[in-house]
């Protein structure tokens, strides 16, 4: 009978093995830790660092080549394991970002009870799904907002994504949704449109105060006559002793 040779697990690169094999248990505990919720400091804590100084030793630790290639590792594993990619999150914030929540629910105003009433004919029937008649003496024009909530089961991808529920209330059922803003926050961040710790690249007021910093000291230039002041400022030239 002939063998079949049975294939080998891939060879670990020579970073990462070298990484794992010079972590200390308490390291290789704060890297398990912090890929649970990349909380660096609570990571740093559940590790087994002191509350104290649990910040600092977080930093330290993440500045290491050696902690910083096995955290690369674990992030690699974890998106084989949980098929999770950057592209995918990134896709899902744009879906959120883009949806129209009208494929959700939507407000739709009709002709109320009234409108349209007096129609010729003799036909005393009411065509509530006609606009608000603007000549109504009991809504004049604005009609009745009816709340419609669509099928979500026949939405877009992008009107899913933004989708987070819905339960019965008293008044009704509520639409849940997840924030667009936070979306588009996060997509901002990914595409570099804020720098670190949330600041804008180009803050205008920044730019304002450097410009009159540079300035005059007071970022206007005085005018010959100011009609508030009620009389005529000087010119420079005069104030000058000769």
């Amino acid at each position: 009978m002939k063998r079949i040779p049975i294939p080998k697990p891939p060879a670990e690169s020579s970073a990462h093995a070298g990484a794992k094999a010079t972590l200390t248990p308490k390291q290789q505990r704060f890297v398990d830790e912090y890929l649970t919720d990349l909380n660096a400091t609570q990571a740093a804590i559940r590790a087994g660092y002191s509350a104290r100084t649990a910040q600092m030793q977080s930093s330290r630790l993440l500045s290491k080549v050696m902690v910083q290639a096995a955290v690369s590792e674990g992030r690699a594993v974890q998106q084989n394991r949980t098929q999770v990619s950057a592209d995918r999150v990134v896709l899902e914030a744009w879906h959120i970002a883009t949806a129209d929540a009208r494929e959700l629910v939507e407000v739709w105003v009709q002709a109320c009870a009234h409108c349209w009433a007096h129609k010729p004919s003799g036909d005393s029937a009411i065509d509530r799904d006609r606009s608000p008649d603007s000549a109504c003496t009991e809504c004049f024009g604005d009609g009745e907002a009816q709340v419609v909530v669509h099928d979500v089961r026949t939405v877009s991808p992008a009107a899913a994504a933004l989708y987070a529920g819905a339960k019965q209330t008293r008044y009704g059922i509520e639409i849940q949704m997840h924030s667009k803003l936070d979306a588009m926050e996060k997509l901002a961040k990914h595409l570099g449109l804020y720098e670190k710790d949330n600041r804008q690249k180009a803050d205008p007021l920044t730019s304002l105060l450097h410009t009159i910093a540079k300035g005059n000291g007071n970022g206007f230039k005085p005018v010959a006559d100011d009609p508030e002041r009620g009389f005529e400022v000087e010119p420079e030239a005069s104030k000058k002793i000769s």
